[in-house]
């Protein structure tokens, strides 16, 4: 844990610095306690928006408090927690709150994808105003600073970061508009979960590499093949 000062906001917006402002080690634990209770009722899916909301409210108390040592994977997963209060896997008791969860699952499912998308598009947008990345030395840069590398990345040589540079470029700003169309997709994952897995075990962003890893799980799902009506029995 690191030391931050308490924030009192407003009623609201408290929930989200509770640990800053009341902060002791009994609640620390506790609040992480909760945390693996919550997550193993995910795992085991039985899991309702009562504690889906209870674990997207800790998980912002944790990096309220930890914002210091957040990546940008950390912040990724609170939008996806967000996202996941919104789903639900038991079944309603009548047809309107079935279609009404179905409703809210699927808007919440479109709101994660969209948020992946959105993750690369803006991050390889804002690349093609700096002058590093236009130029193909970003990538090289960045695996000489000691504490984002390894002694493998630093021997890589320069064409070869310079490829990397691009490639990465290229697969940030078209990854929204390509992840659709089934051809490309395997192509697209497989370039990503190697990005990521450099990323978590090499330059030690291991969240960040994970957690955009784990997202790739929803576009596998997807499926533009037209598929006859089923009927389905209860």
């Amino acid at each position: 844990m690191v030391f931050t000062r308490p924030l009192f906001t407003d009623t609201l917006q408290d929930l989200v610095f509770a640990l800053n402002n009341h902060y002791s080690a009994s609640l620390g634990g506790a609040c992480i306690l909760v945390l693996a209770v919550l997550s193993w009722i995910g795992l085991i899916r039985r899991s309702n928006y009562l504690t889906n909301l209870l674990l997207w409210l800790l998980v912002l108390n944790l990096n309220s408090y930890l914002y210091a040592t957040l990546t940008a994977g950390d912040y990724l997963l609170n939008q996806l927690l967000f996202f996941n209060i919104f789903f639900s896997v038991r079944p309603g008791t009548s047809a309107f709150f079935r279609d009404l969860k179905t409703a809210f699952h699927n808007m919440a499912l479109a709101g994660i994808k969209t948020q992946v998308c959105l993750a690369y598009f803006l991050a390889g947008w804002f690349k093609l105003t700096d002058a590093a990345w236009l130029g193909g030395s970003a990538v090289h840069q960045a695996f000489q600073i000691p504490e984002y590398t390894s002694s493998l990345l630093m021997s890589l040589p320069l064409w070869f970061c310079m490829v990397l540079n691009y490639a990465t470029m290229a697969y940030q700003l078209l990854f929204p508009f390509t992840i659709w169309f089934r051809p490309c997709k395997i192509y697209l994952l497989a370039f990503g979960i190697l990005q990521h897995l450099v990323i978590a075990f090499c330059m030690g962003l291991f969240s960040f590499g994970i957690i955009m890893i784990i997202c790739y799980i929803l576009f596998l799902k997807y499926d533009d093949r037209a598929e006859a009506p089923r009927a389905h029995t209860l």
